[in-house]
């Protein structure tokens, strides 16, 4: 039970990590003292704190010798893995959460699974099995509902590119993961996948945002409540995550994670008041496309 109660945390982390963003680069209020933060630098924040956070326990490992050989296949999967996942998925997901939303965008998100699941079908010839089939029809169902949720002043899809980047944030999470997985096959330590998977897109992220914004925010301005709050939550859910894989089965600790689909729109009504509607098609939806996860994952 302790590796579920972790994936709950972790779930519980990641739906607060999600708000908060939405909170900084698209405010519900505006306030002139506090403007809006751009995807990409939130991005820069949680990778910040993910990097201080991973290299320190890496190092400590490799202080008590607790660290694997780094070969280089293992080495070259981490950095695969942090290049689609940390900097495209992210960066991806952190826009689509702007423009859409952050229930739409983490239900979208939810296609990972799917994704993942075609990877495997072509990479490794896995067949489906029936209710993976069965998981991948729900799956589908909900997120249409979920692209085709409105209220009665909205139109549906009112943003194709915010569910553009929300689908494109989930293949590349899908093989960020698949090539994670492969590199702790060749070095069994999440902790130096971790740290090696983040390093890596920090600096590309970093070389981005000199090339792209000379015009750098000053660094009181990155250092307010909502943008640290989001960089310790996304941390520790990914540290919570990778506690849940070491004491329970990974489907068991997937399924369990995603509930953050659900906890966003909770977290979202009380710390976003007013900026994000709730229509019924898209909570339907989100059950839908959490229920077709949950078929694909334990099928």
């Amino acid at each position: 039970m302790v590796g579920e109660l972790f994936a709950l945390l972790a779930a519980v982390a990641f739906a607060l990590s999600t708000v908060f963003s939405r909170r900084y680069m698209a405010p519900p209020v505006p306030d002139p003292h506090r403007p809006p933060i751009p995807p990409d630098i939130g991005v820069f924040t949680t990778m910040v704190a993910n990097a201080a956070v991973y290299v320190g326990l890496a190092l400590v490992e490799a202080v008590r010798g607790a660290l694997p050989p780094l070969t280089p296949a293992a080495l070259g999967l981490f950095v695969l893995g942090g290049v689609c996942g940390t900097f495209i998925g992210r960066n991806l997901a952190f826009l689509s959460v702007q423009r859409i939303g952050p229930a739409r965008s983490t239900a979208l998100r939810l296609s990972n699974t799917l994704f993942a699941a075609l990877i495997g079908l072509v990479a490794l010839r896995e067949l489906p099995r029936p209710w993976q089939i069965v998981g991948a029809v729900l799956l589908t169902t909900g997120l249409w509902l979920v692209i085709r949720s409105h209220t009665r002043t909205e139109a549906p899809a009112r943003d194709g590119w915010g569910v553009a980047a929300a689908l494109a944030s989930a293949v590349a999470f899908a093989l960020g993961d698949t090539a994670r997985r492969g590199g702790l096959v060749l070095a069994p330590s999440p902790v130096l996948g971790a740290a090696v998977g983040v390093v890596v897109p920090l600096l590309v992220q970093s070389l981005w945002l000199l090339r792209t914004r000379p015009a750098r925010p000053p660094v009181r301005g990155l250092l307010r409540f909502d943008v640290v709050a989001g960089a310790l939550a996304h941390t520790a859910a990914i540290l919570l995550l990778f506690f849940a894989l070491q004491r329970t089965a990974v489907a068991n600790a997937a399924v369990l994670y995603n509930l953050q689909v659900l906890l966003v729109i909770l977290f979202g009504r009380w710390l976003l008041p007013g900026d994000e509607e709730t229509p019924p098609a898209l909570v339907v939806g989100s059950v839908l496309a959490l229920l077709g996860t949950a078929a694909v994952l334990l099928g």
